[in-house]
């Protein structure tokens, strides 16, 4: 008797869980899609600390997500957007003026800011070794809130593997998953 409880209870979990899915998917007006951003940026070392995080300069995205829904669909828009969530993170090194590379980030963690939120951590990066590219891990974090206005930023916050005074260019590459719902 245990058993068939036990067994029904599991099987309620399962079509319950698999009925939510269809229907989100059913109220997905699109299908996913990824919204990406790049940008060049330019670290300076000088006053980094090996011990604590240090705060770089404010990194603006100024992503339009209004305009990117309605690239997937005119008829739909910010007002339909259900989630958007950090998909990929990467950070590649370009050049530095004394010839460091990235190792010299030991860890990082990246924030994303909006008007009237609060900062909201999306990814980091802890004992870096690599030299040419950094590859984030997401928090999973929901970011709606932070893309109904198109001025959305990041911020990250690093500590360096060792001291130095060096200006470090590197590319950022984000995606952003986005999912549009009635």
């Amino acid at each position: 008797m245990k058993r068939l409880t036990i067994m029904t209870g599991v099987l309620m979990m399962l079509f319950l869980s698999s009925c939510r899915e269809i229907a989100n998917s059913v109220l997905d007006l699109l299908p996913p899609f990824d919204v990406t951003f790049s940008t060049n940026i330019d670290i300076p070392f000088a006053a980094v600390s090996t011990t604590s995080y240090t705060r770089t300069p404010e990194i603006p995205m100024n992503i339009n997500l209004d305009a990117k829904i309605k690239e997937q669909n005119p008829k739909y828009g910010i007002n339909n957007l259900k989630s958007v969530k950090l998909n990929t993170l990467t950070v590649d090194y370009i050049s530095s003026q004394l010839g460091n590379k990235l190792d010299v980030i030991k860890s990082a963690r990246i924030y994303i800011k909006a008007p009237n939120q609060p900062e909201k951590l999306i990814a980091t990066v802890d004992n870096n070794t690599n030299p040419n590219s950094i590859t984030f891990t997401s928090t999973d974090a929901e970011m709606l809130e932070y893309f109904r206005t198109n001025e959305n930023s990041l911020i990250i916050d690093v500590i360096a593997s060792r001291p130095s005074a060096d200006v470090i260019t590197m590319k950022m590459n984000t995606g952003f998953k986005v999912r549009v719902q009635l």
